[in-house]
């Protein structure tokens, strides 16, 4: 039994939709637009793609799950929607600031110091991330799982190219790069990056850098021309997304790629977020208690190696219920957003308290940003735009939250080193935004 139908919820997500545009219109913030597009897609237009005969619901009948209904993903979207309602107002009551226009430039004795740093990290890792790769597959070959007995460190470490990457676009934008042989390594390295997260695996941080990039390359452009380049860049990353989810299919005739690709993209085929929550609703309570916190507690116990803690428990229900174990050989898991980690918790009420707990930590470090120099100030922005696309993709928090922590370090590491010369002083020049002045 649910309150309310498809119609009513897919029109407070368009509303939420046109209320975010507004909002980066107004106050040059694009964080509830990425929020609410995000979880448009995977929610409302997911389950009109699969009630229109498009695509199918997930089927893990083979597994005891209960198949999914029209009605119980009316229910899972639902609790979706109350969600996307607490974060983002939550997230608007305590982030009412207009944020300013960054300046594309940097204290030059700060990118003098950073330049040869972020190349020479980002040339190193490289091959080592190369090495890395080759490892893993080794061993993967070898007969071992590669989520149960293969380090988590070893597994995250390329995802180093991510940080690196995105601080060398924001060095680049703000004019850091300026002789031949620095362009040139830049370059190889991006490009390193491309390769390594273009693939069926690592397709959704790819989505997350490029968004960090899009964020970067906007920063020094007022709202109106901000909404084109971040519109321009997101249908080009969908794009991609999907050839790299097409890719997963080894017998595809690269000649259907494009095709298959465009399939794969508008029937939401890779976002069955809203599934993943009908699934998980079928696991909590009635086969497992409610995580009571375990889930955000995890992201602290995650870092422990295995080989020193040997009982730690495992993420995710289908590793609980057994369903997935070392010797299974493969593993599985349909994300539910992050509404549905936050239903795990405690049901509906963990949605509202984590919902609203999450808006508030976005808007503190949003709030945050307008007392750094431009450079920090959109650097934390591209990390948070890069974060948030495999966080509302939910599913395994401590997964997600270690990706973070492997892939941003060398940022987080700048960014306390140097904090004390990025607080933005009294003589510093910002550009404010007045959203009432227009340019003729």
């Amino acid at each position: 039994m649910h309150i309310f139908e498809y119609p009513e919820l897919v029109f407070t997500q368009l509303a939420l939709l046109v209320i975010s545009v507004i909002w980066l219109l107004r106050r040059n913030d694009e964080i509830p637009l990425l929020i609410s597009t995000f979880l448009f897609y995977v929610a409302s237009y997911r389950y009109l793609i699969v009630t229109s005969g498009i695509d199918r619901w997930v089927n893990l009948g083979s597994f005891g799950f209960t198949p999914i209904t029209n009605e119980a993903g009316v229910v899972a979207l639902s609790y979706i929607v109350l969600g996307q309602i607490c974060l983002l107002a939550t997230y608007m009551v305590r982030q009412r600031q207009v944020l300013p226009i960054a300046i594309s430039q940097a204290d030059p004795f700060l990118l003098r110091w950073l330049r040869p740093k972020v190349l020479l990290l980002g040339l190193f890792c490289l091959p080592l991330v190369g090495i890395t790769r080759s490892n893993i597959v080794a061993q993967v070959a070898s007969g071992r799982s590669l989520a149960f007995q293969i380090s988590g460190y070893l597994r995250l470490f390329p995802f180093v190219l991510v940080g690196v990457a995105t601080l060398i676009i924001c060095v680049w934008k703000f004019g850091g790069f300026s002789q031949p042989l620095s362009k040139i390594s830049a370059v190889a390295i991006l490009l390193g990056l491309a390769n390594f997260t273009f693939s069926s695996s690592g397709r959704f941080q790819f989505l997350g850098w490029l968004s960090a990039s899009g964020i970067i390359l906007a920063s020094s452009y007022r709202p109106k021309t901000r909404l084109l380049i971040l519109s321009t860049i997101a249908i080009v990353a969908i794009g991609m997304f999907a050839v790299a989810g097409s890719l997963r299919n080894p017998n595809l005739n690269p000649d259907l790629l494009n095709q298959a690709a465009w399939e794969r993209a508008s029937s939401a085929e890779d976002a069955n977020m809203l599934d993943g929550f009908v699934l998980l609703r079928d696991v909590y309570p009635q086969r497992l208690d409610f995580r009571w916190g375990m889930e955000h507690i995890e992201v602290l116990l995650r870092p422990i190696p295995r080989a020193l803690w040997p009982e730690k428990p495992v993420g995710g229900y289908m590793n609980q219920l057994g369903l997935i174990t070392a010797n299974t050989g493969f593993t599985l898991g349909i994300s539910p957003t992050l509404f549905g980690s936050f239903y795990a918790e405690v049901g509906i009420v963990g949605i509202v308290l984590g919902s609203s707990l999450y808006g508030v930590i976005l808007a503190t470090i949003i709030r945050y940003t307008t007392k750094l120099q431009p450079f920090a100030s959109t650097l934390i922005r591209a990390i948070l735009c890069a974060c948030l696309i495999p966080l509302l993709r939910g599913g395994d928090l401590a997964g997600i939250y270690a990706w973070i922590g492997m892939a941003f370090w060398p940022c987080f590491l700048l960014l306390w080193l140097k904090r004390a010369d990025f607080r933005l002083k009294p003589s510093y020049h910002i550009q404010d935004y007045d959203p009432t002045y227009e340019e003729v």
